[in-house]
């Protein structure tokens, strides 16, 4: 860290000298102190630092926002928001400017760290993508290079995707065991994914809106749609490169995927981009957008063939009414015209709860001090009479869209309180559940009223129920949901914060929110002996949720050297496949009454394996 040099600007010159105090005694350099944006803009004319801790409400004719601004036209360096103030508006324009992130003051040393850390986590990423991309464009003409990139966007075009598609595969190790193809075999929605994942991006009824518009207000409305999604992509914690195919359509590559689940986030927050409309000369323009992918090796290994199958992927969610997305499934190259389009599906799902076709199963949570179960996350699934398992991703998105998520949200509640009730009176008395809450459920104004009859008409006492929410609920009126989250916790409900490191909110937000427990995404975690940044990034967020009185869980934990590190950096508790997949109820009563101690180990391991079902523990 002694190699890393900061600039802070900041106009308290008590408040910058402290901070340059506690920097120092971190390990990292400060270059220098300034007061105001014209000073940070000289000094960074001069002598360029490797990160920026800027202060928002600095004196002077620019304020932090509008210094920043002027700081990244010329050049790329993270810069890391200091404010005292949570409003809305304030943060919205912090994250639009392309801060890699902000705290709130106060902070403690252990925030601070943690946030400097994501920060240049995320610009080495981007920097890789950059350079990779640059070497590819290097290898052209300087009169030849314009034609791979759009004339108008100026991002990369389709006759550079092979040559960007090739070298980023080099960078990676693409040499699968034996028995990670046989898993790649079975298509399972919980597999865990290697390598690369190729979205296929397309703006939905733009034809209409072409046609509709005249051709400058086009090209600034696409204009518009790759600023954000370069303002996006700038913020984005995973490693990704942006090609533009045609006017509306784009392909996003995302290097390193180890988990499904991070392709599904970053598709759903692509899609949120579009949920406010664009300004296009005083008119308002909305726009959706249909999103398919698919998984190198998984679909295959030429690029040609994985554009394919993602855009395959893509038209069926634009069959289906867009702004939605899927991966790609061998039915559709059969005949997708055998999956139910939304409309029937939804028919369909109004009768699930009546006809008992959905279901809970339960990944069981261990407590690393007693090693037994100490709780369980609910989780749900529709077995469909004639379709099978649909997926999740499928029915959770047209329930979303059509209200249904409200009802089926409250009955997997009140299913998961009944069953942990009735294991309760079977003698296990100590067991939490622990049930997610969608955005639909939460925002309900009767929320506190139905929370109360839950518990009520089920008998289960409230310290024995956990919400888990993310921050992406959580950030859209700050004040409001932390008077809520009081509300709910007056009945003695637990509050965990899910997929905590990402989202773009502040680590700050800890000390508002009244959280009782939080949940490290499994990102974080995938090979975290092997990873010194997530490692780093990790120990830090166990420290500082300790001292927050917080309790930390960590998902989508797979091998012994894994569970060995969290147990060695005083992680509360786990969950994932290396103890156990989310069990059936009879299944997961089984296991309680076989009473299990799970192995923990004693010191760190190196080297293990991922463990892809339950039978190592369970």
């Amino acid at each position: 860290m002694n190699n890393i040099k900061i600039l802070i600007v900041e106009d308290e010159l008590l408040i910058a000298k402290g901070l340059a105090r506690q920097l120092e005694k971190s390990g990292y350099s400060v270059g220098k102190i300034v007061s105001t944006g014209k000073a940070a803009l000289e000094y960074v004319a001069t002598s360029l630092p490797d990160i920026i801790l800027m202060d928002i409400a600095i004196k002077g004719k620019m304020n932090g926002i509008e210094t920043a601004a002027k700081i990244r036209e010329k050049n790329d360096i993270p810069i890391i928001y200091l404010t005292a103030y949570a409003d809305e508006k304030t943060i919205e324009k912090a994250v639009d400017s392309g801060g890699y992130t902000y705290l709130l003051k106060p902070y403690k040393k252990a925030e601070l760290n943690a946030a400097i850390k994501m920060a240049l986590k995320k610009y080495q990423e981007q920097l890789t993508i950059q350079n990779s991309l640059q070497k590819v464009i290097s290898q052209f003409s300087i009169e030849d290079q314009c034609i791979y990139r759009n004339n108008l966007t100026g991002l990369p075009n389709e006759i550079l995707l092979k040559d960007l598609f090739a070298h980023l595969l080099s960078r990676a190790d693409n040499q699968l065991s034996s028995e990670q193809n046989e898993l790649l075999k079975t298509d399972s929605p919980e597999l865990q994914i290697p390598e690369l994942g190729i979205i296929y991006l397309s703006l939905d009824r733009f034809q209409k809106i072409n046609n509709s518009l005249t051709s400058d207000r086009v090209n600034h409305l696409i204009s518009k749609v790759v600023e954000k999604l370069t303002q996006w992509k700038n913020n984005c914690e995973c490693e990704l490169s942006i090609v533009q195919l045609n006017q509306s359509e784009f392909i996003i590559l995302i290097v390193n995927v180890e988990h499904r689940h991070i392709v599904s986030h970053v598709s759903q927050t692509i899609l949120d981009i579009f949920n406010q409309p664009f300004l296009i000369d005083e008119q308002e323009v909305l726009l959706t957008a249909s999103i398919g992918i698919c998984l190198y090796p998984l679909d295959g290994i030429e690029i040609d063939l994985l554009v394919d199958k993602a855009q395959k992927a893509m038209k069926f969610v634009s069959q289906q009414g867009g702004n939605q997305y899927k991966f790609y499934t061998n039915e559709l190259n059969i005949n997708s015209s055998q999956f139910p389009d939304n409309f029937s599906l939804e028919n369909e799902l109004k009768y699930a709860i009546k006809k008992e076709q959905l279901e809970l199963v339960y990944q069981p949570k261990i407590d690393l001090k007693t090693s037994r179960i100490s709780g369980m996350e609910a989780l749900l699934r529709w077995n469909h009479p004639v379709l099978g398992m649909v997926p999740s991703e499928k029915f959770i998105s047209v329930a979303e869209q059509s209200n249904l998520i409200e009802v089926i949200g409250e009955w997997a509640l009140k299913e998961a309180c009944r069953q942990t009730k009735i294991w309760h009176q079977k003698g296990f008395t100590w067991i939490k559940i622990a049930v997610n809450l969608s955005a639909n459920q939460f925002n309900q104004l009767n929320l506190f009223h139905k929370l109360s009859q839950v518990l009520k008409n089920s008998g289960l006492d409230s310290q024995f129920l956990e919400l888990e929410l993310t921050e992406q609920i959580l950030v859209e009126n700050v004040k409001f949901n932390i008077q809520k989250l009081q509300l709910i916790k007056k009945l003695g409900i637990q509050i965990a914060l899910d997929d905590f490191g990402t989202g773009y909110s502040s680590l700050s937000y800890l000390q508002q929110f009244p959280f009782n427990v939080l949940k490290i995404d499994r990102c974080f975690i995938h090979n975290i002996h092997q990873n010194p940044t997530n490692s780093i990034i990790t120990k830090t967020i166990i420290d500082m949720a300790h001292q927050l009185n917080l309790k930390v869980v960590a998902e989508g934990v797979e091998t012994e050297a894994e569970l060995a590190f969290l147990v060695k950096h005083n992680c509360d508790e786990v969950q994932g496949y290396l103890f156990s997949r989310p069990l059936a109820t009879q299944e997961f009563e089984q296991l309680l009454f076989s009473q299990k101690r799970f192995p923990i180990p004693n010191s760190a391991l190196s080297g293990a394996k991922p463990i892809s079902d339950s039978a190592k523990f369970s």
